[in-house]
C-alpha cells in the first residue's frame, strides 16, 4: 500500500510541478467552488460520471490497490484457527461487518456470527469467512473441519472471488434464506459539502486501514476502525435527514444511500432509491445498478437481473452489474446458465476499457470468479481456462513488483485445477513457482496460505 501511495504522490507531484504553483491553486480553487456550487441534480447518472478517472491516475490503479490490500499481509488464517484475535484485511472486515448489520461492534459481531454458521467462534470465523455458501457444501450447516480438502480449497477460492468481486452470498441456517451482500464503492466529488466531507474521510480511514494492516498494527487498526464506523453513524443520520426534508439533492441521496447500502441499512437505502425512480437523465446506468440492489434485498431476484440488464445495456463498459449478474446466475443453477455467463465474459472482456472509469475491480475479478464457479462445480478443465484469463489479465506490477499475492492466488487457482485433472506434474511446477517467487522469511504467513491450500501438498486429505 505504502508503495502504491508513492506512486501516486510521485504521478501527483509531476502533474503539478507542469504548472505554474500558484496558477495551480487559483484553478483547484475555481475548480472545487465550480464542483460544489453545480447543480444539484444530474444530468447522467452513470458510472463514468460518478467514477471518474483523474489524469494522473493509469488504469491499474483501482483494482491494483483493492486486491492489494485484501490479499496481502496474511489477509486470512485459512485452515487453522491459531490463538489469538482474529486478523482480517478490509474485505473481511468489510464483510464480517454485514452480516452484523454494520455499526459499533459489528466486526467482532459478524465474526461470531459466521464462525457460529459452521460450528465455530469468531476465530473460526475469520479463518472461513462466508464458509457456508457458494454451492460448495449446499448452504447447509457443516463444520469446516470435517470438509475435505477439495471443498475446503473450493470455499476458500469463493471467499477469495468474494473479495476480488465484492458479492457475499450465503444461506442463513437460522432462517433458510439466501443472503446477499455487494460492497459499492462510494462515489466522490457529489453532494453538499457535508458529504462531500464524510465521503473523503471515509476513503482517507481506508488508505490508513490498510497501512496498519500491512504494518500489522492492531491497535492502529481497532482505532481507525471505530472512526471509520462513527464516520458511517453520522452519514446515516444525515440521509435520515436528508430523507425528511423537502428538498431532493439527488447528489446526496446516491451517495448516502450507498453507505447506507454497504452497512446493511437496506430500509434507509430503498427509501432513498424510491425517491430517486422519476428521475428523467439521459444515462442512468449507474442508477440502474443501485435499483439491481435494492430488488436485491428484498429478495426479488428476477427483478434484480432486470435492472442489471438495463445497466449493463446503457453502460456496457461497466463491470459492476456483470459481476452481479453472473454471480446470481452462477449461483441458481450454473450448468443451465453456463453459456449466458461465457456470454457475459466475453462481452465485457470486448467493451470494458480500464481508462473509461475507475473501478475497484477488473476483469481479473470476473474471470476468477467464473474459474471458481467451474470449480466448485468440478468443471476443472474450464476453472484452469478462467483462472488462466484471470491471470493474463493482471498488469505487469502486479505480476512482477507490487501485488504479487493475487498473481499467486490465481497461479493457486490454476495449480489446483491442474491437479484434478490428474496433470500433477504440471500443477507441482506450478506449485514450487509460487513457492520460488515468495520471499519466505518476509512472507512466511503467505508460504504457509499456499502450501495449505495446495490439494497436491495435501493428497491424504482428499
Amino acid at each position: 500500500m505504502k508503495r502504491i501511495g508513492l506512486s501516486i504522490i510521485v504521478s501527483t507531484s509531476l502533474l503539478i510541478t507542469s504548472v505554474n504553483a500558484s496558477s495551480w491553486d487559483t484553478f483547484k480553487e475555481g475548480a472545487n467552488k465550480a464542483m460544489f456550487w453545480k447543480d444539484k441534480h444530474l444530468q447522467e447518472i452513470d458510472f463514468k460520471h460518478m467514477y471518474p478517472r483523474a489524469v494522473y491516475q493509469t488504469s491499474y490503479f483501482g483494482f491494483a490497490i483493492t486486491a492489494t490490500a485484501i490479499l496481502g499481509a496474511g489477509a486470512f488464517t485459512y485452515f487453522t484457527a491459531g490463538a489469538g484475535a482474529p486478523a482480517a484485511a478490509t474485505g473481511a472486515a468489510v464483510t464480517a461487518s454485514w452480516v452484523a448489520g454494520g455499526g459499533s461492534g459489528s466486526y467482532m459481531a459478524g465474526l461470531s456470527t459466521i464462525g457460529g454458521y459452521v460450528g465455530g467462534n469468531a476465530i473460526v470465523g475469520a479463518s472461513i469467512l462466508n464458509g457456508v455458501s457458494i454451492g460448495v457444501i449446499g448452504g447447509t450447516t457443516v463444520k469446516f473441519a470435517t470438509l475435505g480438502l477439495v471443498a475446503r480449497a473450493g470455499i476458500m477460492a469463493s471467499i477469495t472471488a468474494a473479495t476480488l468481486d465484492g458479492v457475499v452470498y450465503f444461506k442463513n441456517p437460522d432462517t433458510g434464506l439466501l443472503q446477499w451482500k455487494v460492497i459499492v464503492n462510494v462515489p466522490r466529488n457529489l453532494g453538499s459539502k457535508s458529504t462531500r466531507s464524510i465521503v473523503d474521510k471515509l476513503h482517507s480511514l481506508d488508505e490508513e486501514i490498510l497501512e496498519a494492516i500491512e504494518d500489522k498494527n492492531e491497535t492502529k487498526y481497532k482505532e481507525i476502525v471505530k472512526a471509520k464506523e462513527e464516520n458511517y453513524d453520522y452519514a446515516i443520520k444525515l440521509l435520515r435527514k436528508t430523507l425528511e426534508s423537502n428538498e431532493n439533492n439527488q447528489e446526496d441521496l446516491i451517495v448516502l444511500c450507498v453507505i447506507a447500502a454497504n452497512n446493511s441499512q437496506y430500509t434507509l437505502f430503498s427509501n432513498a432509491m424510491d425517491k430517486l425512480k422519476n428521475i428523467d437523465v439521459e444515462d442512468k446506468g449507474f442508477l440502474n445498478y443501485l435499483f439491481s440492489l435494492q430488488a436485491l434485498y428484498k429478495g426479488d431476484l428476477d427483478k434484480t437481473k432486470y435492472f442489471s440488464e438495463l445497466s449493463m445495456d446503457e453502460n456496457t463498459y461497466a463491470l459492476e452489474p456483470v459481476i452481479l449478474n453472473i454471480n446470481i446466475l452462477g449461483q441458481e443453477d450454473f450448468s443451465k446458465n453456463e453459456e449466458r455467463i461465457e456470454y457475459l465474459v466475453k462481452r465485457i472482456s470486448e467493451e470494458y476499457d480500464s481508462d473509461d472509469y475507475v473501478s475497484q475491480y477488473s476483469l481479473a475479478s470476473i474471470n476468477y470468479r467464473v474459474g471458481t464457479l467451474y470449480f466448485i462445480n468440478e468443471r476443472y478443465s474450464k476453472a484452469e481456462e478462467y483462472y488462466r484469463k484471470a491471470y493474463d489479465e493482471l498488469g505487469i506490477l502486479q505480476k512482477n513488483f507490487f501485488g504479487k499475492e493475487l498473481k499467486h492466488v490465481v497461479e493457486l487457482g490454476i495449480a489446483n485445477s491442474l491437479y484434478k485433472q490428474g496433470k500433477v506434474s504440471s500443477a507441482k511446477e506450478m506449485f514450487d513457482d509460487i513457492l520460488n517467487d515468495i520471499d519466505s522469511e518476509e512472507n512466511s504467513t503467505e508460504v504457509n496460505r499456499i502450501r495449505d491450500q495446495y490439494i497436491g501438498s495435501n493428497k491424504w486429505n482428499l
